[in-house]
């Protein structure tokens, strides 16, 4: 469970955390400088240290809102409070957070002299587990008996849900199931009645839709699983020992899911994808191999691996990203492709502000950003060259840079 697209942290990283600057501005971009990389659980936890000691509060000047998060569950969930707020930190945002006790959140949200109500939060999660959710259709002995079920349980979740706002007035999250049960029927599970995997998979189905109708937001654990192996995310000896439904080596990765919803909330997603060409949307340097001596399309698999990015970049031009284009290059062979190339998906009208010369890219991001009128950490600059991506790194460290491998 790692970050690929972040890099690795310092050599020197608890070095580092051991001296932080004096200067409360200097030492939170200095945390947020070592959250933007790619920690593991015990790192993670190392800074998340040093980040509540250095501040219990808030800093003074913050990018976004603070957040005073409270996570109710039915199971353990201590150790994925550091992980929510370092990833926080690595958006630029604070976090307070705080969780029920031992699978009492309900009771926790009744009770208006508990804790929670003290701490009065800003943003609700539901993290209820895959057993205490599934045990709701024990028994049943027939579709329609499950079928009562899962619309019974629906019905719980929607008043939690309803409590929370009611109580509150803020958003409220709710974390979906983890598929970690074990199939009883093989590759018909959805035939036997009272399946905990069938129950759990015709749960999180409906979870979607109930979720959009009470304008609940979702934490997708389970599409997470689906992309990365539920063994990556669930450890059965950690279940059994400390009721840990996500294992501690996932927490990291669990703690970022959240962060990005509390800050899509306040609107800070990114808005715009800035692109390199050569050996980023086709393999090989356009001003030296001519059009037709770039790979892409069909013919090789790094051309289809350049196509299929493409249209991936034009997805989500179609969800609202703005794509833009930093290349050092001429213009005019820049463009070629756009224009001409027969298997070019993107087109020069899909790229809202095209630079290509010979300045360096710091200076062309600048330049980029006031043209769309944005901020620059509303941008993601993606560039195959290792030399470039540190170079943006240092100069605007507020710009998001992925790491990518030489392999399209």
């Amino acid at each position: 469970m790692a970050f690929p697209h972040l890099p690795k942290p310092p050599d020197d990283f608890r070095a580092r955390l051991r001296a932080l600057p004096q200067d409360p501005a200097a030492r939170w971009e200095a945390l947020v400088a070592l959250a933007n990389t790619d920690l593991s659980f015990l790192q993670t936890n190392a800074l998340d240290a040093a980040l509540t000691a250095a501040f219990p509060e808030p800093p003074g000047s913050l990018a976004g809102k603070p957040v005073r998060l409270a996570v109710l569950g039915s199971a353990t969930t201590t150790h994925l409070l550091g992980p929510i707020r370092v990833a926080a930190l690595r958006r630029g945002l604070h976090v307070a957070a705080i969780e029920s006790d031992f699978a009492q959140y309900q009771q926790a949200l009744e009770d208006e002299t508990s804790a929670l109500y003290d701490f009065a939060p800003t943003a609700v999660l539901f993290a209820l587990d895959a057993h205490h959710l599934a045990a709701a259709a024990r028994g049943a002995q027939d579709a329609a008996a499950e079928a009562a079920a899962l619309a019974g349980l629906l019905a719980r979740l929607a008043a939690l849900w309803a409590r929370a706002r009611t109580a509150f007035r803020c958003p409220v999250l709710q974390q979906t199931v983890l598929p970690l049960h074990r199939p009883l029927l093989g590759a018909n599970e959805h035939r036997l009645p009272g399946s905990p995997a069938g129950f759990v998979a015709r749960l999180n189905a409906a979870l979607r839709g109930a979720a959009d109708a009470a304008g609940v937001h979702l934490l997708a654990v389970d599409a997470a699983a689906a992309r990365d192996g539920v063994a990556a995310w669930h450890n059965p000896t950690y279940w059994h020992l400390a009721k840990q439904e996500i294992a501690p080596a996932a927490a990291p990765a669990y703690g970022d899911l959240v962060a990005r919803l509390l800050a899509a909330l306040q609107g800070r997603s990114a808005k715009a994808l800035v692109l390199d060409l050569d050996n980023t949307l086709w393999g090989g340097v356009i001003g030296d191999d001519g059009m037709e001596g770039i790979v892409l399309g069909q013919g090789s698999a790094g051309g289809e691996a350049f196509a299929a990015f493409q249209h991936y970049a034009r997805g989500l031009a179609a969800r609202g990203v703005i794509l833009a284009v930093c290349s050092k290059n001429d213009e005019a062979n820049a463009l070629e492709p756009f224009e001409h190339h027969p298997e070019m998906v993107l087109k020069r009208a899909d790229i809202a502000c095209f630079v290509a010369n010979w300045q360096d890219k710091p200076t062309n991001i600048r330049r980029i950003a006031a043209e769309l009128n944005i901020g620059l950490d509303a941008l993601v600059f993606l560039d195959d060259n290792p030399m470039e991506r540190d170079l943006v790194r240092q100069e605007l460290p507020m710009v998001a840079v992925p790491e990518v491998t030489d392999d399209p």
